[in-house]
């Protein structure tokens, strides 16, 4: 073999192997961010194998929702709700979610048989609820947060259509 077939073998070797290693690279890296968005997102699939077979998803399975919609929205993060609830009721957390209060963004913390609402805005002890005890002419006096969200309520929508 000449030298000019000698070069242009090596050439197409080279080329092919170097060709397969960008492919490799292109498919590997794509394949990462697929599966960091299928584990942030919930599908209908989801959706459906998560409800209990009458075509209704279970309660924590809306509250994950809502609060994985809600999270953008909040200026403070669960831990810093959380620390402010603890140190205005004092006790530990042993639960903290984001939730849509009547149109008020709040974190509300369980401590003990208390209810901490905290403002996902500001930080702030909205007001404290014994959770034995809730009355829902209080609820009209309460504090705003200094987030306004819009105001849906499942549960009185269940109500209207006799679902409860």
């Amino acid at each position: 073999m000449n030298r000019s077939t000698q070069w242009i073998l090596a050439t197409a070797i080279l080329g092919t192997l170097g060709l397969g290693g960008l492919v490799r690279t292109v498919y590997a890296t794509q394949s990462k961010p697929a599966v960091a968005t299928i584990t942030q997102h919930h599908t209908n699939t989801q959706i459906a194998e998560a409800s209990d077979g009458d075509g209704e998803v279970p309660d924590d399975v809306e509250e994950q929702q809502e609060a994985a919609r809600l999270q953008p929205l909040a200026k403070i993060t669960p831990q810093q709700a959380k620390q402010a609830a603890e140190a205005a009721q004092g006790g530990t957390a042993s639960r903290v979610t984001l939730d849509n209060e009547d149109g008020n963004l709040v974190y509300t913390a369980i401590i003990g048989q208390t209810e901490v609402a905290v403002d996902a805005g500001n930080g702030k002890v909205l007001y404290t609820e014994n959770m034995n005890q809730e009355d829902d002419a209080n609820e009209a006096t309460r504090p705003r947060s200094s987030i306004q969200v819009p105001y849906t309520d499942a549960e009185d929508d269940n109500d209207a259509n006799g679902d409860r």
